[in-house]
């Protein structure tokens, strides 16, 4: 297919070899349909962007702000044993301390730590968010929906309280009709205040201290965390007043942050290798008065979809040499044209600081053809996409397809 080129530098071959999969990343039905069936998250740029459909192109998922988009960069993560949901983030601040210490900031904090404490006991964990986003309720929990994890926890810092009291008011919350959230909250309940109990300050709680589930009037989770994600084990933490003062300053101090971490972690292994039944335990009840937070209303998402379409043509010959190509090689034909890109400009480049060659000596595929491969590009690689085109003063298509070419020939050598 190639009609002229120049040899190919050893370094491309063992390039090609140590990315070669034993069996393909690509097979994706051609059909995609949407399913119930827990697809898992893209992870990009520590973003988890949940799954909801498949494409043979790339992925349909949903952003932080819940929208829908095609996401071809990335690593495909299929499940975890733990999400960790940092409550709040963005313009939703959550409760206020002294000294300006925002509930946003404190929950992903403890939860960082927490997910660290989990990592040395062996699970495998992953954050709805670890950087300050604005995202709604119902993107958190098609995180956990995607990911099917034996635990998801929300952590929160409460505000609103006043009663004097002796001890923490901590309080958890599970699902209604999930015993194994019930035992989770009160195994969290424990631990939280037991750690909290071991330091001299004065405590303020309300009539829901403990571990319980606030209702709708219709009998439903109020907290949609617990309520969107019926599938998923899931509970609530609220480990102290912010709005308390001397509960604000003490949760202002790293060592204290890094003790409810510890016991978020022991509570939840206890939860996954016991059969500690919890306790502090209260009636339901039900309040429906809600604060409207987590509804995402002004969410707005950076362009993660930066990304466009360029079709490139094959006669019959071509892409039948194309599909055994790629066959061979346990990739798709999207792949072969967007890896064999790359791989012209990362050794053009390298070409052109080794030596006086200003282009390689390839010539310009041909541009007929009635087979159509198409390829998406994010806007980071479609610029590597134009400079090709550029460095061989050709089209975008044409780059495109010499890349394919490229590859047809590459692993013609392996054999």
């Amino acid at each position: 297919m190639l009609r002229r080129c120049s040899p190919i530098p050893v370094a491309v071959l063992i390039l090609l070899a140590l990315t070669t999969p034993t069996a393909s990343a690509d097979e994706i039905a051609t059909e995609s349909t949407r399913s119930q069936v827990p697809l898992g998250v893209v992870m990009l740029d520590g973003i988890a962007f949940p799954i909801v459909e498949e494409h043979p192109v790339a992925p349909t998922v949903l952003t932080p702000c819940a929208n829908e988009i095609r996401l071809m960069a990335g690593t495909r993560l299929e499940t975890v044993d733990i999400v960790i949901d940092p409550g709040h983030g963005g313009p939703e601040t959550g409760s206020v301390g002294v000294g300006r210490l925002y509930e946003r900031d404190l929950n992903l904090d403890v939860a960082l730590l927490a997910e660290q404490e989990l990592v040395d006991l062996g699970y495998s964990v992953t954050l709805t968010r670890r950087t300050d986003l604005h995202m709604p309720i119902r993107q958190r929990t098609s995180i956990a929906s995607a990911l099917a994890p034996r635990v998801f926890i929300s952590i929160h810092h409460n505000g609103g309280a006043v009663r004097p009291s002796d001890d923490p008011g901590t309080e958890t919350f599970h699902q209604v009709d999930n015993p194994d959230s019930k035992r989770l909250a009160g195994i969290l309940y424990e631990e939280l205040h037991e750690t909290f109990s071991a330091y001299d300050v004065s405590w303020v709680d309300t009539v829901h201290q403990g571990a319980s589930s606030r209702l709708k009037a219709s009998g439903e989770d109020a907290y949609g965390v617990l309520r969107l994600a019926p599938e998923v084990t899931s509970v609530i933490t609220e480990a102290l007043y912010m709005s308390h003062s001397p509960e604000a300053k003490l949760m202002a101090d790293p060592a204290v942050q890094a003790a409810e971490a510890a016991a978020l972690a022991r509570g939840i292994d206890r939860y996954l290798t016991t059969d500690d039944p919890g306790s502090g335990f209260r009636r339901s009840f039900v309040d429906p008065a809600m604060t409207g937070t987590g509804t995402g209303v002004g969410c707005v998402d950076p362009d993660y979809a930066s990304w466009s379409e360029v079709t490139s043509a094959y006669d019959a010959v071509e892409h039948e040499a194309l599909l055994v190509a790629a066959g061979r090689l346990g990739r798709s034909p999207d792949w072969m044209q967007r890896f064999g890109v790359r791989t012209l400009d990362f050794f053009s480049r390298l070409e052109r600081r080794t030596s006086d060659v200003s282009r390689p000596s390839l010539r310009t595929p041909g541009t007929s053809g009635d087979v159509l491969v198409t390829s998406s590009w994010t806007g980071e690689e479609r610029r590597v996409l134009q400079r090709v085109a550029d460095l061989y003063e050709i089209t975008e298509a044409e780059a495109q397809k010499l890349g394919a070419e490229l590859m047809v020939l590459l692993a013609g050598r392996l054999g």
